[in-house]
């Protein structure tokens, strides 16, 4: 894959304004499929199936970061009440999350 080298943060911004919302839409559709796979019943397999599930979650999150750094409007006014909002049903599904792993 060739990428095209990023001199400015305004162009990092830019490029990342076009591509984040399909990555975005790919790693919710991923954690999605794979959460909702039976969970192992085996201790290691368990772990393994928790691990992977917030590795997804906080990849997200991670996303959606950075999506709200690229926002312009955000940057100017705040965040907005649906990053706001998907930002805390990702917090609470990493909540859940280690609560299981507590368990």
């Amino acid at each position: 894959m060739t990428t095209k080298k990023i001199k400015t943060l305004k162009a990092l911004k830019t490029r990342l304004r076009k591509t984040l919302p399909e990555k975005i839409s790919e790693v919710i559709d991923s954690y999605e499929n794979f959460s909702e796979q039976p969970v192992p019943d085996d201790a290691k397999g368990f772990s393994a199936h928790h691990s992977a599930c917030k590795s997804a979650v906080i990849h997200a999150e991670t996303l959606l970061k950075l999506a709200e750094w690229t926002d312009e409007k955000s940057a100017s006014e705040g965040t907005d009440g649906e990053n706001r909002q998907i930002l805390k049903l990702l917090a609470e599904a990493q909540n859940e999350l280690n609560n299981d792993d507590e368990n």
